[in-house]
């Protein structure tokens, strides 16, 4: 089974309608209502819970922020690209995927899953080879996001680009020396946004299946920000062109 550790993962994983935790581990003399209110859902759905010195939380988890409290759990499902086409956040009138070539570093695949799902995307997808997977500690650095947005796993990012365009996606590749600044971009249209690897960017043949490409501008002399701010500024423009009047 997979160990998901942290307050918010594991208050998320328990809330849902299905039981999705098999067992919940919290350290000893560990308290508060967060705590409280995991234990009496728990109890309502007959989870077992132990306690246990933090130490063996430590050993189980392999790290020390676990915050106290780990859920044990199937490993994570992936979901089918339909399930992100039909997830379309009913306050705006946007419909954004966001897709990740090769994002490698676990902690900017959780920062970009969070702020996908506070900016109303309707999922995320990632490739199966040379990227960083979800796991617990992804989970973790999302807050929980991924457990709450549909995320995909594919093998082939440019076959997966080509059938959203089938369904009338316009695709937008991230190139921070590429393109039209993003606040003069109009997103008010179906959106897949490319973000690429946190080194080379987008791969050139992803590069080429974008129909544009969008740019942040920055102060003079300084390279590019880091791929999970990128993609939380570029979310938010699209988010604020979309919202319902």
């Amino acid at each position: 089974m997979e160990a998901v550790y942290g307050v918010n993962p594991v208050r998320i994983l328990i809330a849902r309608k299905e039981t999705v935790l098999k067992k919940i581990i919290i350290a000893e003399g560990r308290g508060g209502a967060s705590v409280k209110e995991v234990i009496e859902i728990a109890r309502q759905k007959k989870i077992p819970v132990e306690w246990k010195a933090r130490r063996q939380l430590d050993d189980l988890t392999g790290r020390t922020d676990h915050q106290g409290i780990v859920g044990l759990r199937d490993d994570f499902a992936y979901a089918d690209l339909d399930v992100l086409l039909q997830n379309r956040n009913p306050s705006s009138t946007q419909d954004l995927i966001v897709v990740l070539d090769s994002i490698l570093d676990p902690q900017n695949l959780g920062s970009i899953m969070r702020s996908a799902r506070c900016l109303g995307a309707n999922g995320v997808v990632i490739p199966t080879d040379r990227a960083a997977a979800v796991t617990p500690a992804v989970i973790k650095a999302s807050a929980g996001s991924a457990e709450q947005l549909p995320i995909s796993r594919v093998t082939n990012l440019s076959q997966t680009i080509d059938y959203f365009k089938k369904k009338g996606f316009w695709v937008f590749g991230a190139d921070a020396h590429e393109g039209k600044p993003v606040r003069e971009q109009d997103f008010r249209l179906p959106v897949v946004l490319v973000l690429g690897n946190e080194a080379r960017g987008l791969r050139p043949l992803v590069k080429k299946k974008c129909d544009f490409l969008v740019k942040i501008p920055m102060a003079e002399n300084f390279d590019s920000l880091n791929v999970a701010v990128a993609a939380g500024i570029i979310q938010y423009e699209i988010f604020l062109q979309c919202l319902k009047k």
